[in-house]
């Protein structure tokens, strides 16, 4: 019995040390505490969104209390999406690095799978992290690991942005 004991607290020991060996290394690479929104914006106060796609680019002006989609076509857009859009700012971040410490090629970054601004801040948006379905983002200086729920919005067509029934004017080729 002394050594079934002996043997627990060993495991336990052991368990310890390699929870204390994984924990430095996430700060030796530069991740802090899961903590914080994604940028310092208040939704309220962004007027402008542009989302830089490969194949197209999409501009959103604010007008009052309404939204205004002016590039690839100009219609009203959906209260909704602008919404979604908006709340980009503040979407809870569920990892942090230090992006000069890290090759950002690795995480699809160099070029960016697609890139937001929501007034003059830039979000560059790159793959998925395959151990947790987390999305790399870039935003200035710092990585950040976000859940994967505005990344098929930003990818939706133009169309889908688009407040049913309006007419629009194409803008592609001005």
């Amino acid at each position: 019995m002394k050594r079934q004991w002996l043997f627990i607290l060993l495991l336990m020991a052991s368990a310890a040390l390699l929870r204390l060996q994984i924990y430095t290394e996430q700060n030796r690479e530069g991740e802090s505490a899961a903590s914080g929104q994604l940028t310092t914006l208040d939704p309220e106060a962004i007027r402008n969104i542009r989302i830089q796609r490969s194949s197209d680019t999409l501009i959103f002006s604010r007008q009052g209390e309404t939204w205004l989609m002016t590039q690839p076509e100009t219609s009203p857009a959906k209260p909704e999406r602008m919404t979604e859009l908006r709340a980009l700012a503040i979407l809870d971040v569920l990892g942090s690095y230090d992006a000069n410490a890290l090759d950002l090629s690795t995480k699809g970054l160099t070029p960016p799978q697609l890139s937001v601004w929501l007034n003059e801040t830039r979000i560059d948006f790159g793959i998925l992290n395959p151990a947790n379905q987390r999305r790399y983002v870039l935003v200035g200086d710092r990585l950040h690991l976000i859940a994967d729920n505005i990344y098929p919005i930003l990818s939706a067509p133009a169309r889908a942005f688009i407040q049913a029934g309006q007419t629009t004017t194409n803008n592609q080729g001005q």
